[in-house]
């Protein structure tokens, strides 16, 4: 699951004229959440106008809901901002906090006629930034986690600092400098009083760390294993695709000697007493960490070119050690030789025994983590798949912005159809790409644009992967490997968004091809270009139906000697091109290289 940012919404709300009064800022914060709490879908959207929050609420109707703060942070004459927060009721702590994370935040609330109503909600990297942060964590196997972490932020305005950090966390101590902050915590939002500027703010908490058996994905600790992701929250931030979330990162972490533990991070231990300490860093900027650790992993210590890579894996795990590390030398080195050498000089691959599942379940930083024993690295029968693969692919390129799961998860769903290639056959890859377009069309078209999909349900993947496809078909391979080779630099290199892949694509493109024209439908549209064709002598009409895409076909035709074929791009409603000779039963797109209705 992947994240949502919400822009200010510059339209003024009135309450409807049923509700209950709110004369004050206080009394709209407080109806606020006692709706969310308890109140009916009526009461709640004559409070809360924004979509994201119902949408929410909605669900967590059918779950129970749990209201956190109600309360004012600033109170000007005729405008107020608002702390609001609330959770659904759910098995999972991480999970409540991301359920409740397009309602919880900070609100601005105007006053009109004596009534008081919610203006918009204020985006969290609006008011602040975290430049770095500093942790030391002790991890308590079976029970949870002990935090120190030490922010350095930056407070851009006169309404504080504030952040998401699971509800069920116990703060001990809260200081800004050397001072103690006044702070507010509840139904996963942190709010802390500082004055704009730098500051160094200094928290100290417990979290107790859920233990299943159900929905366990975002974390669970039991004796023998255990791990907390990024969307457990279990250190503040924004959320997961905010600009001024992602910050250099430096970790101490311990837990008692008999057990091993990754932080996401390039690390080294030593054992001191009966600890093991284990010290992190980022190699570039990023959102979160995640901790994963067991009590019977066998550590492997290996190179991969510049790599130095672990293994964390137990006996039992399949596919073997050695299977695991000889794909990843083939993976690495095929895209390496298309895409240049990733920055990074850390790899692992950790066995989770706590995921639900077996598979290869994700990347994040500069770690690959599976959960239980996923049996193969790839897979030749229908659908097609190089699980292992897609989550390498991810050391080539990060993403910000709203398209920043195309640039990450539809860039390695992408490198499957390369890895398939080159461990088996283009058979394979036909099939491969006709279930990424069956896939889309049976989940997706019409329903989710690429850039309203923060929340990642899944169209990046094989739409996006499309998007790569047909990029490279459009500009010719030479091309393409070299604007992503530009791009996979300055991706883990510092921020870089969809626009920053579109310039990298004009500077490596050829003649008259326009790259923000090209990719902008194709993010922002719901659907789909639709094609057909019709022929009238030597000439074949090349039809679109609105909304119009920028993109080059190829129409093959029957003449008199034979089948031909052409290619002419189409940007509007129609093009044409000629045949010598009369042409006949014209197809568009015969090698199927475009993702189209037909």
């Amino acid at each position: 699951m992947i994240p949502r940012t919400h822009l200010a919404v510059a339209a003024f709300f009135v309450v409807a004229m049923h509700a209950e009064a709110q004369d004050s800022p206080q009394a709209l914060a407080t109806a606020v959440v006692r709706q969310w709490s308890s109140g009916s879908s009526q009461d709640f959207d004559a409070v809360f106008p924004f979509g994201g929050g119902r949408d929410e609420f909605t669900h967590a109707a059918q779950m129970g809901r749990r209201g956190g703060l109600s309360q004012v942070i600033r109170d000007h004459q005729d405008h107020a901002v608002l702390a609001i927060s609330g959770i659904p009721v759910v098995d999972n702590s991480g999970d409540a906090v991301v359920g409740g994370r397009d309602f919880s935040g900070l609100y601005a609330a105007q006053r009109n006629g004596g009534r008081w109503a919610l203006d918009h909600k204020i985006p969290f990297d609006s008011i602040g930034r975290i430049s770095a942060q500093d942790l030391t964590v002790q991890v308590r196997p079976d029970d949870g986690l002990t935090v120190t972490d030490r922010l350095r932020v930056a407070v851009l305005g006169p309404n504080g600092f504030a952040a998401r950090l699971n509800y069920r966390a116990k703060i001990a101590a809260v200081r800004a400098g050397n001072a103690p902050a006044r702070f507010l915590f509840g139904g996963g939002l942190l709010w802390i009083d500082v004055p704009a500027g730098s500051a160094t703010i200094t928290l100290t908490y417990t979290l107790p760390v859920d233990q299943g058996p159900n929905a366990t994905n975002s974390g669970c600790f039991l004796r023998r294993a255990g791990h907390v992701r990024s969307q457990y929250f279990w250190h503040p931030r924004f959320d997961f695709a905010a600009e001024g979330n992602e910050t250099t990162f430096r970790i101490e972490a311990r837990i008692p000697s008999a057990y091993h533990l990754t932080t996401s991070l390039p690390q080294s231990d030593t054992i001191i007493g009966a600890e093991r300490v284990v010290r992190g860093a980022t190699i570039h900027p990023t959102f979160a960490l995640t901790l994963v650790y067991d009590r019977d992993w066998r550590v492997v210590t290996d190179t991969v070119g510049p790599l130095r890579v672990q293994l964390f894996l137990t006996p039992e795990f399949r596919p073997s050690a050695s299977v695991v590390a000889a794909e990843l030398r083939s993976v690495y080195a095929l895209l390496s030789s298309r895409f240049g050498t990733p920055s990074a000089h850390y790899l692992a691959i950790v066995q989770s025994r706590t995921l639900q599942g077996n598979g290869w379940q994700f990347a994040t930083n500069q770690i690959v983590v599976a959960g239980g024993s996923p049996q193969v690295v790839s897979r030749k029968e229908d659908p097609p798949r190089a699980f292992l693969g897609h989550e390498l692919a991810h050391l080539w390129t990060q993403g910000s912005g709203a398209a920043a799961n195309f640039l990450q998860e539809g860039w390695a769903t992408y490198a499957e159809s390369l890895i398939l290639g080159h461990e088996f056959d283009s058979a394979t890859v036909r099939r491969f790409w006709d279930s990424e377009a069956d896939t889309y069309f049976r989940q997706f078209d019409g329903k989710a644009s690429i850039l309203d999909d923060p929340q990642n349900s899944g169209v990046a993947y094989a739409k996006g992967a499309w998007i790569f496809r047909m990029l490279e078909a459009a500009l010719g391979t030479p091309a393409f490997d070299s604007a992503m080779t530009n791009f996979s630099r300055q991706s883990l290199a510092h921020a870089a968004d969809w626009a920053i892949l579109a310039d990298d694509v004009q500077q490596s493109a050829h003649g008259a091809f326009d790259a923000r024209a090209f990719l902008d439908p194709w993010l922002d549209r719901k659907t789909v270009p639709s094609l057909s064709a019709t022929a009238s002598g030597d000439s074949v009409m090349l039809v679109q139906q609105a909304p119009y895409f920028v993109l080059p076909v190829t129409i093959q035709a029957r003449t008199s000697t034979g089948s031909e074929r052409r290619s002419l791009w189409i940007a509007g409603a129609s093009a044409a091109t000629r045949f010598d000779g009369p042409a006949a039963d014209p197809q568009v797109d015969p090698d199927h290289v475009l993702l189209i209705r037909r």
